[in-house]
């Protein structure tokens, strides 16, 4: 038989190990809801993220693009004259930008004519 004092060891022994691995009833309730927000987290990511892009960034057909970067060159040449180099290149982007915004990323409403006074808006005159 085993001395009194090495079942009482044996019992500290396993008072620690048991309190070191069964966690504190708060840590479980813890545990237990970032296992059931984690995923429904990450699912509504997968599904939000594609509905903000469509919405806030503006998706333009190449043909309507091409519009864009026309209507910029057409207007950056014609600030140019023989004293004076004209304008740097017209930023398309923010033209296809704002004109996605106005036209509320219907851009089958885009015109050569519609491009180019966006375009021309970006050009102040100063001086003569």
């Amino acid at each position: 038989m085993a001395p009194p004092a090495a079942g009482y060891i044996a019992k500290a022994l396993a008072r620690a190990f048991i309190s070191g691995v069964v966690p504190e009833p708060e840590q479980v309730v813890k545990f237990i809801l970032l296992a059931m927000l984690l995923p429904l987290t990450l699912l509504a990511l997968i599904f939000a993220g594609p509905i903000v892009v469509y919405e806030h960034v503006p998706v333009a057909p190449p043909a309507r693009v091409k519009l864009y970067v026309d209507a910029a060159k057409e207007v950056t040449a014609s600030t140019k004259s023989p004293c004076d180099d004209g304008v740097d290149l017209i930023d398309w982007q923010q033209m296809i930008a704002i004109d996605a915004v106005r036209l509320k990323q219907n851009f089958k409403k885009v015109t050569k004519s519609r491009a180019e006074s966006l375009a021309e808006s970006f050009i102040e005159q100063d001086g003569t």
